[in-house]
């Protein structure tokens, strides 16, 4: 009865990472590139084994999944870890806690019972060679994949179950990033005897069988390659990558679930949490390419652009021999910028002009940053978004300006295919970050006129750093899902790019396979980052308007216009020019008109931005003139 009338715990705290705000800012950064590099480069395992025919063997189908799960191992915990890094007391919701304790378990059981699997696949291709293929065959490997996760998440459902049933009625802090089953069963309130005891059955179950089948198939592995007279060091190559990631992995597990209770210390826990947690995910694929000469041959072939043997050159303009494999084929390692076929006097005025637009884009966007820097009075959110904004519009502009102008005055206008690819990656991540930035800053502007009282709260300064934060990820990862796609392609010639810079669309032309899926995914990638951006600023400013004339006086509106209107001059220019860009019908932009478009929002546009929020923002000329009366008496 005493039980029953007691509170019971419906959101928990988690303390995270305390330390001062600079501290706390260099961890969530930290955080944030691991987090988007780890899902990055086991996201490019994955398609590494998927397009090499040479990987379609067991030891790297196993290796697919479990970069799988690394990427979504990742995923269950470093998010709300960010989110803990921001606030340092972060709250999670009982529901939710249950969910990441459940997915955390099973992905964990999961890489054990997989981590065995692979090693008992090395055995058998070390110790059993001729009987390999027929023992080792592709039904079994899905089998035990299979079986696999169904073991992992069972064990997490069994496990699950008697920690959900426990009551929890205070506290409710916990002393970690996420929900972990030793800080969650300590601040039960009820006789935890039987979920202990099920943890520690099942937790031998997963660690101590999987880890038995390791040592024992190695301890075969061991003696078979000792007793070999040549070819111990290749044997040994092919097991060297698998052996690290075990070695880490269940160093880093029996530390933090094996080792005795006086040693625990929540702080040191989360150390090694964040150790296996995220540091682990990041490294195996580094240790797999790194330690394994296959994994590098293919990723330097995908470097190269590389094709299957089943990838024939279709198309207009493919020089290719349908039937014929990329290997007898003249791969290209650099391409032409054809830029503006014009005669050498029209060049040298171009490059003047081009010169002088893109050094007016350089000193704007500069004197934009200057003056939010220097001035207190625009230390505010809208502006710190307006500073991100002049950041992207320079490196925009001098990711594609400073090769188009040596073009212009060099008859030679090649660029490398590396080059070429890392120009595309750059301007795709630039363009779709400042798409998500323009959204941030009408989300800012709306909050800011529908509701003032609470501007102060909602807008805080966490918030703004994790949406920008956001910006910049969500905009990379999407331009490297575009890259990734570009280099499973053959290139075989021609060689020709009728453009000023390697623009996605120029590139994918020359391709001499089929690049459908690199089209659809443009166009759903045109929609995510172009249409629905574009929804919710028009959304943002419908509720701008109508708030706007609710206002009785006038100067009242004519204030509030004044602070929307550099947006909306901002943000018309550049979706305007990006949606007949990519999601206008061909036959409406001929490529010299797709040149002179993408000279409008690679070139005017990054330069035009500082002088609409200088003409039309009275805060910015405001500061302006400060930072001028200051420099006059010196």
């Amino acid at each position: 009865m005493e039980g029953e009338n007691q509170t019971r715990v419906s959101r928990f705290i988690l303390v995270g990472f305390a330390g001062s705000w600079g501290v706390r800012a260099v961890v969530f950064v930290a955080f944030l590139v691991a987090y988007v590099f780890t899902v990055a480069e086991n996201t490019v395992i994955i398609l590494l084994v998927q397009q090499n025919r040479p990987l379609h063997k067991p030891m790297y189908f196993f290796l697919a999944h479990l970069s799988f799960l690394e990427t979504w191992y990742v995923s269950v915990t470093v998010p709300k870890l960010l989110s803990g890094v921001w606030s340092a007391r972060d709250s999670i919701s009982f529901a939710h806690c249950m969910i990441q304790l459940y997915f955390f378990i099973a992905l964990m059981c999961t890489e054990c019972v997989l981590l065995a699997v692979m090693a008992y696949d090395r055995f058998l291709a070390i110790c059993r060679p001729l009987r390999y293929p027929a023992l080792m065959s592709h039904a079994l490997c899905c089998r035990l994949a299979l079986a696999s996760w169904a073991v992992g998440f069972g064990i997490s459902l069994a496990k699950i179950y008697f920690i959900s049933r426990l009551r929890f009625c205070g506290p409710n802090v916990i002393n970690h990033f996420f929900c972990d089953i030793s800080p969650v069963l300590s601040l039960s309130c009820a006789d935890m005897s039987a979920a202990e005891l099920v943890d520690f059955v099942l937790a031998l179950v997963i660690f101590l069988v999987p880890l038995s089948v390791t040592v024992l198939s190695y301890g075969c592995i061991l003696a078979t390659v000792l007793r070999m007279p040549t070819g111990k060091r290749k044997a040994f190559s092919t097991c060297a990558s698998h052996l690290v990631v075990v070695t880490i992995f269940y160093s880093a597990t029996i530390f933090m679930y094996a080792r005795p209770r006086a040693l625990h210390a929540f702080n040191s826990n989360k150390v090694v949490s964040v150790f296996y947690a995220v540091v682990t995910p990041a490294l195996n694929p580094f240790i797999y390419c790194l330690r394994n000469r296959e994994a590098k041959q293919a990723l330097r072939g995908l470097i190269r652009r590389p094709a299957g043997p089943s990838a024939h050159c279709s198309g207009p303009h493919r020089h290719c021999r349908l039937g014929s494999t990329m290997d007898n084929q003249t791969r290209v390692t650099e391409f032409l910028l054809l830029g503006f076929p014009l005669s050498p006097k029209m060049q040298l005025l171009l490059f003047g002009l081009f010169s002088l637009f893109y050094a007016t884009t350089l000193l704007g966007n500069g004197a934009i940053l200057g003056l939010i820097w220097l001035d207190s009075r625009l230390h505010t959110p809208m502006y710190f978004f307006l500073a991100h904004l002049a950041v992207v519009d320079m490196s925009y502009a001098s990711n594609n300006v400073p090769k188009m102008l040596a073009n212009l005055l060099h008859e030679k206008k090649t660029i490398f295919f590396v080059p070429c690819i890392i120009q595309t990656f750059l301007y795709m991540a630039f363009a779709h970050t400042e798409c998500l930035l323009l959204v941030v800053m009408s989300y800012d502007r709306y909050v800011a006129i529908c509701h003032p009282l609470h501007y102060s709260v909602i807008m805080s300064w966490r918030v703004c750093v994790v949406l920008a934060a956001s910006s910049w990820a969500c905009g990379s990862l999407l331009a490297l899902l575009h890259v990734v796609l570009i280099l499973r392609l053959p290139f075989c010639g021609p060689r020709e790019i009728n453009h000023f810079f390697c623009e996605i669309l120029s590139v994918l032309g020359l391709a001499c396979a089929d690049t459908r899926l690199n089209q659809v995914v443009i166009f759903a990638a045109s929609v995510f980052i172009l249409v629905g951006p574009l929804v919710l600023v028009l959304v943002s400013y419908t509720r701008i308007l109508f708030a706007i004339l609710r206002i009785q006086s006038g100067e009242g509106r004519r204030k509030a216009f004044s602070t929307c209107s550099s947006h909306l001059c901002v943000v018309g220019l550049f979706f305007g020019s990006a949606i007949v860009m990519y999601m206008a019908p061909k036959s409406r932009h001929p490529e010299e008109q797709q040149k002179i478009l993408s000279l409008f929002y690679s070139l005017f546009n990054p330069m035009l931005n500082p002088m609409i929020y200088s003409l039309r923002n009275a805060e910015v000329k405001g500061a302006l003139g400060r930072a001028l009366c200051k420099e006059r008496p010196a």
